[in-house]
């Protein structure tokens, strides 16, 4: 069993905290045991006092070092095992996730001393103390809170305290990054979508992501934490590049949110599928053609219900459509099939970001939007077909998880190719 106890003026307090939550069902597993001990229990005054003025004048009072001692001495005498002696102090060293771990394992039995007012006299230190431990640069009106925070630091490290290594393991100062974002249900709050990665149930996808969102929330974060981090290997290298050249893109105005496109969305499209017929121009891509889109196909997408607009900071920028209406050219796949077969699904079409934020992330917010629609309308399946020299939108589907199928057909007059490669993702209903 793991023990630690705590020498304070206030034994209340602290131990009500730290019987609590985890540590409090650890202790009933008799994993640990915290126990807090009132030092005035332990003065010769009859009036209770452990502490007088200070040698030398000033302000305050420090506490005595013989109602310490006979504390220190009384809870020694308990047990068997050596105790390892702390002084929660702002003089101290700077605690540290390295000193959490080699404090629950280098150690069975801890005793906190919790100083207050001015300080403890320094012959108990001397005597007595084995470190002195400080949570930052900064000053508390007493120990308690220090040694709360260092007794649940160390506890949770003990073994049984918690259900699994990996409980500890990858979360912030564990092997000198801070932890990744995290994310719970539901898939959209508040117009803010969790990210694609996380849903595509790939665990390769999922640990790769949260590395690389380690790495930069530790750069930006704790540079000197970074500093000291070994990023040779070549996976590192691959995601440090990776985050050079998203650090160079426009940033995304927030909240990003989506909603069903209004009439006075259409200027703002119109803009925006401009700009994408110019870019897939520039780039060889003949997928949308001089007659579509156009404003027409977006007012009919409207009045059905279908057409979806993505705001950055509330500006249109990024539009896309969404319908459960069976696609006649679906049906006709080639060089492969629909893994979900004849199930209902729903099809994206003419979809777009505008040039502005094109590499910013709002491609990947709006492939979001598309599942957590899906979803919400009770579907488990996603569909949509691009051209085969479309990399931006191919990238973009590899990316969140859509597999390729084959390929369909689309209405193309000539000499526009009508041949589009076709994806699919299966969503899981949450």
């Amino acid at each position: 069993m793991y023990r630690i106890d705590i020498m304070t003026l206030f034994p209340d307090t602290v131990g009500d905290v730290l019987s609590e939550s985890i540590l409090g069902r650890a202790q009933e597993r008799d994993i640990l045991r915290i126990d807090a001990h009132q030092i005035r229990d332990y003065t010769l005054n009859k009036q209770k006092q452990v502490d007088d003025y200070p040698y030398g004048g000033g302000r305050g009072a420090v506490m005595q070092a013989d109602p310490l001692y006979q504390c220190w001495e009384h809870i020694r005498s308990r047990y068997d095992t050596q105790s390892h002696t702390i002084y929660l102090s702002p003089c101290g060293k700077t605690f540290t996730q390295a000193d959490a771990k080699r404090l629950a394992w280098e150690h069975d039995h801890l005793i906190l001393v919790c100083g207050h007012y001015e300080g403890i006299d320094q012959r108990f230190i001397d005597a007595c103390v084995d470190e002195e431990i400080s949570l930052g640069d900064f000053v508390l009106t007493g120990g308690e809170i220090a040694a709360m925070a260092v007794a649940d630091a160390v506890c949770r490290l003990v073994p049984g305290v918690l259900s699994d290594r990996s409980c500890y393991e990858n979360e912030s100062h564990w092997d000198g990054l801070l932890e990744y974002p995290q994310y719970s249900r539901p898939e959209v709050w508040h117009g803010r979508s969790v990210p694609p990665e996380l849903l595509t149930g790939d665990h390769a996808k999922v640990a790769r992501w949260r590395r690389k969102q380690s790495l930069l929330r530790t750069r930006q974060r704790r540079p000197d934490l970074y500093e000291a981090l070994d990023l040779s290997s070549k996976s590192d290298q691959k995601l440090l590049a990776e985050l050079e050249r998203e650090q160079s893109r426009p940033p995304l105005p927030r909240p990003v949110a989506c909603r069903p496109a209004e009439e006075g969305d259409i200027p703002a499209i119109q803009s925006i599928i401009a700009q994408a017929r110019a870019w897939m121009d520039a780039n060889g891509i003949d997928q949308w053609t001089e007659d579509y889109p156009v404003a027409e196909d977006y007012w009919n997408d409207m009045s059905r219900g279908e057409c979806y607009v993505l705001t950055c900071g509330g500006a249109v920028g990024a539009v896309f459509t969404l319908y459960t209406r069976p696609e006649a050219g679906y049906a006709a796949i080639t060089d492969g099939k629909w893994a979900g077969g004849e199930e209902p699904y729903a099809s994206v079409h003419r979809c777009a970001v505008a040039a502005r934020w094109m590499g910013s992330g709002l491609s990947g917010e709006m492939a979001a939007a598309w599942e957590a629609l899906a979803r919400g309308m009770g579907l488990s399946w996603l569909r949509i077909d691009t051209h085969k020299k479309n990399k931006a939108m191919l990238g973009l589907l590899r990316k969140s998880g859509f597999q390729y199928r084959g390929n369909v057909l689309v209405d193309a007059a000539p000499p526009h190719d009508p041949r589009r490669v076709a994806y699919e993702k299966r969503l899981k209903l949450l």
